[in-house]
């Protein structure tokens, strides 16, 4: 093994769940001496992890150390009421444990400005010598409510965060846009780099097309109307015509469940909608997702998160080798259409019908976007991107430290 950085001792801080087990997979493998700092978020319903600092030798755990917080937060009532408290609950356990440790900590990769902020403390006071900002998402302004003075204190922080930073990656140009619509932030006086997610090749599953999967769609994840599904049901009625082998897989369980199933048969569908429910990520899962040659992933056109944001959903299907069509909202949805990776379309039933369409007749399409889905993927292997970005890193940190 040829260790990153083999003199360094380096610390991920990352909230839990945020899909980045990837890179503490990484981490653990090209760090020698690694910590990783997870924080679960306090309304995660997942009961199997907590929030703890774990310690890598060499890939290996060494020692694991729970940290606390207040799990009255998980009701929602509460929810915003004790947010900033057991943030702050996890800054002081992880500040303590840092501080008072017997070695200096060289390189702290923070997650959003939440973790971000913790490095930047630690380094001022002499336990860090470089901290990067990993910015994953932005979150506009909220209309109303109690939304609005939480951002507000966000704001400040990320602004903090962002001058304060040794290194500053950020994932799609959506989070730049943003941070420029709410004036904090100019790219032209900011050193910053545009590093995407990232996939795990090993993880990739993908199936070649063949005449049962050609004219499949897919749908995964929660399954409610805010997600317009009635539209993809109203050009199914359409494209089956065409079409008449056409399937679309739904994936997931949601509050609007039944209220699909109802509609499929209302519109008689049942041949053409097949419900999974929810299921494990298991052999089953993941043969069902990659046996499909379009993945749907429609947004609203709102001031909301997923403007500005690389929704996981459209990188999910990717890593099934699926294209997908994609509203018209996120940038991502921008960059996938224009190199003929996925298709960025209009909320509109005539739009998702033509899309399909053009795809479905085509073959020669369909075996093209798929292959420049794995070209794609293959760019943006998180091994390639991270080993890179480090081994540029390394002269950096070195004169810093």
């Amino acid at each position: 093994m040829k260790y990153l950085l083999k003199n360094t001792n380096f610390i991920f801080c990352s909230f839990f769940p945020v899909g980045l087990e990837d890179y503490v997979e990484f981490f653990r493998h090209y760090f020698p001496d690694f910590y990783y700092l997870k924080w679960k978020f306090p309304h995660s319903k997942d009961k199997l992890a907590d929030s703890e600092l774990i310690r890598y030798k060499k890939g290996k755990i060494c020692r694991k150390m729970r940290l606390l917080s207040f799990s009255l937060a998980a009701i929602p009532f509460f929810y915003f009421l004790f947010l900033p408290l057991n943030y702050l609950i996890y800054f002081f356990q992880s500040l303590s444990f840092i501080f008072i440790a017997k070695k200096k900590f060289t390189v702290f990769m923070g997650i959003n400005y939440i973790c971000a902020f913790c490095g930047i403390i630690l380094r001022k006071l002499g336990r860090v010598d470089f901290v990067i900002y990993r910015v994953m998402d932005f979150f506009p302004m909220p209309a109303k409510g109690i939304y609005r003075p939480l951002t507000r204190i966000f704001y400040q922080l990320d602004k903090f965060c962002l001058n304060n930073a040794d290194s500053i990656w950020f994932t799609t140009e959506g989070h730049i846009i943003g941070r420029e619509k709410y004036g904090y932030f100019e790219r032209k006086n900011f050193k910053y780099e545009m590093i995407p997610l990232g996939v795990n090749m090993s993880k990739i599953t993908s199936i070649p097309l063949n005449k049962k999967n050609s004219h499949s769609l897919v749908y995964c994840g929660v399954v409610n109307r805010y997600h317009m599904l009635d539209l993809v049901f109203e050009a199914l009625l359409i494209l089956r015509k065409k079409f008449p082998d056409i399937i679309l897989n739904m994936i997931g369980a949601g509050p609007d469940l039944g209220y699909y199933k109802e509609l499929s048969v209302s519109k008689k569908l049942e041949k053409n909608v097949i419900f999974h429910g929810y299921m494990k990520e298991d052999g089953k899962f993941y043969k069902i997702m990659a046996n499909n040659s379009l993945g749907i992933a429609l947004y609203r056109d709102e001031e909301n998160l997923m403007k500005y944001t690389e929704p996981a959903k459209v990188k999910y299907y990717l890593n099934f080798g699926l294209p997908a069509i994609i509203s018209k909202v996120p940038q991502i949805a921008f960059e996938l259409d224009k190199g003929k990776i996925s298709f960025a379309i209009d909320n509109t039933v005539d739009s998702i019908v033509k899309t399909v369409t053009k795809y479905f007749s085509h073959p020669v399409i369909q075996k093209e976007y798929r292959k420049n889905v794995l070209n794609y993927l293959k760019q943006v292997d998180i091994d390639v991107l991270l080993t890179d970005r480090f081994n540029k890193l390394e002269r950096i940190i070195n004169k810093t430290i």
